[in-house]
Order: structure tokens, then sequence, then C-alpha cells
């Protein structure tokens, strides 16, 4: 049935349970047919005229309708920004909660994804290779002063972090940059995207 292939597609969103899934497809059903048109058009245009960052891999949207130009959001192009100091994050939802708090001024990755563990292929599941091209192009550069791992605290979080820390410091140069972590006043199990001003502040003026 239609209804039941709605339920699974919400259902494979983030937080979305199986009761959540039909409220949504229930709400749509009662909705008229322009509202359902302009819904659909909203969903094709997101993936029409969203386009990653050149940079930071962050997802924006397009101020212009040219998929196909090179993009470099705000953030990266901001020449107030610290662009020697790089914050990982997993996703752009991150750097949302992140910016509000108003404390850091670096610029940031986005790794767009959790790396499970055993994994067999991480490219798989994370920028990895984007990543290293950043760090080594600034390294040679000499623009980089340091990487701030923003990653949540579980044990998936942790094993993440090792496998990046392994992998960045094969760069020629790495040992010049400083790697440090947020301090463990953000609670284990809490993603960064509700992480409050408070807490990150403390997080990370004590990183390490």
């Amino acid at each position: 049935m239609h209804k039941d292939r709605l339920v699974e597609h919400f259902r494979k969103f983030p937080g979305i349970g199986p009761k959540q899934a039909e409220r949504f497809v229930y709400f749509l059903m009662k909705q008229n047919q322009n509202f359902l048109d302009n819904f659909i058009n909203n969903i094709k245009e997101l993936k029409q005229y969203s386009i990653k960052c050149v940079e930071c891999e962050r997802h924006t949207y397009l101020s212009t309708h040219n998929p196909n130009e090179k993009h470099i959001c705000d953030i990266c192009s901001d020449e107030n920004r610290d662009g020697a100091t790089i914050m990982i994050v997993e996703k752009e939802m991150d750097i949302d909660s992140i910016e509000k708090s108003g404390i850091y001024t670096g610029v940031y990755f986005v790794l767009g994804g959790h790396l499970p563990f055993l994994a067999q292929d991480p490219k798989e599941y994370i920028s990895i290779e984007s990543l290293t091209k950043r760090i080594f192009n600034k390294i040679k550069n000499n623009s980089l002063n340091e990487i701030v791992f923003a990653l949540p605290v579980s044990d998936e979080g942790d094993n993440e972090m090792e496998y990046i820390k392994k992998v960045i410091t094969q760069i020629v140069g790495m040992d010049k940059v400083k790697i440090s972590t947020l301090a463990r006043g953000v609670s284990t199990g809490l993603e960064m995207e509700y992480v409050d001003h408070d807490t990150f502040k403390y997080a990370f003026d004590a990183r390490k």
C-alpha cells in the first residue's frame, strides 16, 4: 500500500519512530492537493538547489540556481573567521548549534555521518578523503594551527575520533598542529546539536 511505503520513508528520518511516521502520513492524507503539490515541489528543489561547500563539506542552499558552480559557504568565506582552526563535526546541525553559542570563531569540517564499529571501508560513512586533503593543503600553505574534535560523546564517537587521528597524524607536518578534544563537560551520549551555550563554552574553553 502507498500509505505503508510512505510510513517506511518517514521512519528513515532521524529520531522518527513508527507511530510518529504514521501521524505524518495521516496528516498528509488530510491535506488538499495544492498543499501536497507544493510539498512535493519543495522536496524536489531541496535536492536540486542544495550543494556542499568545497571547503567544509557543509550542505547549504544556493543563492543562484546553478548547481554546477563551485560553492564556498558563508562561514568558510568569512575573512573574520580563524581559518587556522578547524572543528570536526558529524553533521550540519552540529554547526548550527555551535554557531548559536557565539563562542567558536574558527571554521569547520563536516564528516557527513558517523563511523560504525568494525566498518570495512570508512570512506563509505565519513568524508575522510576530503578531510585529509583539506588538512594537507592547509599544512602545505602553513595555515593550520589546531584541529578540534567535536564529535558525539559516546563509544562510537570515540572510535570515530581515534580512527581520524590515526589517519591525519600520518600527514607530513601534522606534528606542528595541535589536536584537541572538547572537555567532558558535554554529557555522555549527547549529540552536539543539543549542546547548550554554557555547556559548550565550558567544553570548548577546557578542551585539551
